[in-house]
């Protein structure tokens, strides 16, 4: 009797060149769009209502242009003085308020600049002003 082979099946390898390939084009991807910065949080209070203010408390407006010039109380000012106005205003009266007023074309991060400088002497005593129509200037 004659006897017939069964057939083999031929086993198909997966080739891991590509998987390789894949992965290692995800870990470039993936390192190229992570943001490695690290964020800090500014807390900020908001006046409640326009009828709590005090009357002891005096103001300055720090305005911030378009090309980064500072003004504090209308004096041209730079970002190394800005401290220490804020501190003799703060040795004059603890309830100071400083009202940031940034204009349409003021960077964000000159902005954080001004709160970098003001937050560590007055945390709770900073506002942004906003203009008569109710937008943020």
């Amino acid at each position: 009797m004659m006897q017939i082979a069964a057939a083999q099946k031929k086993r198909n390898l997966i080739s891991l060149t590509p998987l390789i390939d894949v992965v290692f084009i995800l870990l470039v991807f993936f390192m190229l769009v992570t943001d490695f910065a690290q964020f800090s949080i500014v807390s900020l209070s908001v006046a409640q209502d326009e009828n709590a203010v005090d009357t002891e408390q005096t103001s300055s407006i720090v305005q911030i242009s378009g090309n980064g010039e500072l003004r504090f109380d209308e004096k041209e000012i730079n970002f190394t003085q800005l401290a220490g106005l804020a501190r003799n205003k703060l040795d004059e009266n603890q309830k100071h308020i400083f009202f940031i007023q940034p204009d349409d074309r003021t960077a964000l991060q000159d902005t954080v600049f001004v709160l970098d400088e003001l937050v560590p002497l007055a945390p709770n005593n900073i506002s942004f002003l906003r203009d008569l129509a109710g937008d943020l200037q």
